[in-house]
């Protein structure tokens, strides 16, 4: 609260004003945050799109991620890398994510829809969805890490190719 409060040129009981305490703070922030990637994700993969070809798509979802990451590292060491969590604050976390991976399912089916797979379609969605946020979430670890060597526009046309290419497998 006390580097909160000097971040944004106020005094703690300003803060404390605003939020009762560290876990409203995070909530706010966790709200904040899904909806920005939520909105990314939804403008990076339109409906429409091309499931012939989901490398373009798929790198640029990514590469929106990340840049929200690099545009709010401090937050994003809280919900991608989970420090200073508590567990209200990671069950929250959890359900964002599953929302992300939902989104991410919905497209995957349009590229299953049709194909011979050893599994269900909706199975085989839901498994590359969670691929890949997993994927994204790597992504943000390194680049969190390493933000010299890692930037968003690399990654996420590595990690698009990445998922691109590893949805054949199913």
């Amino acid at each position: 609260m006390e580097a909160i409060a000097s971040a944004a040129g106020v005094t703690k009981p300003v803060v404390y004003a605003c939020f009762a305490g560290k876990e409203e703070l995070f909530e706010a922030l966790l709200r904040r945050e899904e909806s920005r990637v939520l909105a990314a994700i939804q403008d990076s993969m339109p409906a429409d799109a091309d499931v012939d070809d989901p490398e373009p798509l798929l790198v640029e979802a990514l590469t929106a991620f990340l840049r929200a990451v690099a545009d709010s590292p401090d937050a994003y060491r809280i919900i991608v890398v989970g420090e200073g969590a508590t567990t209200e604050i990671a069950r929250r976390i959890q359900h964002g994510r599953g929302l992300a991976v939902d989104a991410v399912a919905g497209l995957a089916r349009g590229w299953l829809q049709g194909r011979v797979t050893e599994i269900d379609v909706e199975a085989g969605a839901r498994l590359l969805g969670t691929v890949i946020v997993g994927l994204a979430e790597s992504g943000a670890r390194a680049m969190l890490r390493d933000p010299e060597t890692w930037s968003p526009e690399l990654l996420g046309e590595l990690l698009g190719r990445m998922a691109a290419h590893g949805r054949g497998i199913l």
